[in-house]
């Protein structure tokens, strides 16, 4: 059966020899490869994974033309990468230019590194542009290990965002909240405007609400994704097929919601 991963992450390998250690120590988590593009595609090999798309994150206002530059110089058939912002740049607007410019039609933002509220009133232009401009905002949604609460994008602001901007694209990883699942279930689950990807949920979550989290928020708006190098991808792509979802639901949880998704982003960049 054809994977994609939707939700992976590597460090360019100088950065990634500094920044894994500093990360693993943070969250108390060893990682399952080195962080770096040859590990992940490596991960990728033993897992069968054909795809996998990299969720880059600036976590420095003035890093982000440098982060969507490389971004785009690495890009390839088995690597789709994702742009980066930060709502703190003060040269935001100039940034979404650029990102779209290089063909980037989703970005990732991490609310605890990058340090702010998803509903907060002051970022309205910053995510209305972002929806304009027709981008897919990717979301660390829920508490993250590094991080004490509160959290920059429980459920429950993601919902206020959302209701507040309608038309907005919205990714909430991690089932829709790591660790919030009454959240993810009383704010988010069966809203036709947030897709969700399965990262640290298998093993986090019992196997019965897992189903009964995807069933009620719809098999079409949920996808497959491991937090690579987080996670270890060979066993997270073993553990979907064991939830007794069907072979149809399986596949398109596993590709092909996924493969629609990118085909959606390079369609609206012109590809």
């Amino acid at each position: 059966m054809k994977i994609i991963d939707i939700h992976t992450h590597f460090f360019p390998d100088a950065v990634a020899v500094k920044a894994i250690p500093q990360m693993e120590a943070s969250a108390g988590w060893k990682t399952f490869h080195d962080g770096t593009l040859t590990g992940l595609l490596g991960s990728m090999d033993a897992a069968g994974i054909g795809t996998s798309i990299v969720l880059p994150v600036a976590t420095n206002p003035e890093k982000v033309g440098s982060v969507n530059r490389f971004s785009a110089s690495v890009g390839s058939g088995r690597i789709v990468m994702a742009g980066a912002l930060h709502p703190k740049s003060a040269a935001w607007r100039d940034d979404l230019e650029e990102m779209l410019t290089l063909g980037f039609r989703a970005v990732k933002l991490h609310p605890d590194y990058q340090q702010f509220y998803v509903d907060d009133p002051e970022l309205l232009p910053f995510f209305a542009s972002i929806r304009d401009a027709g981008v897919t905002v990717v979301f660390h949604a829920g508490a993250d290990p590094s991080f004490n609460p509160p959290f920059g994008a429980p459920p429950s602001r993601i919902a206020r965002l959302l209701d507040n901007l309608p038309g907005l694209r919205v990714h909430a990883s991690h089932m829709g909240g790591y660790q919030l699942w009454d959240e993810v279930e009383q704010y988010l689950v069966g809203r036709e405007d947030v897709v969700m990807d399965t990262s640290f949920s298998f093993g986090f979550i019992p196997d019965q609400r897992i189903r009964s989290i995807i069933e009620a928020h719809g098999i079409e708006r949920i996808m497959f994704g491991t937090d690579s190098p987080w996670l270890d991808q060979s066993e997270q792509a073993g553990y979907l097929p064991r939830l007794g979802l069907g072979d149809e639901a399986t596949e398109m949880i596993l590709f092909s919601n996924a493969r629609g998704m990118i085909d959606n982003w390079k369609a609206r960049a012109g590809a």
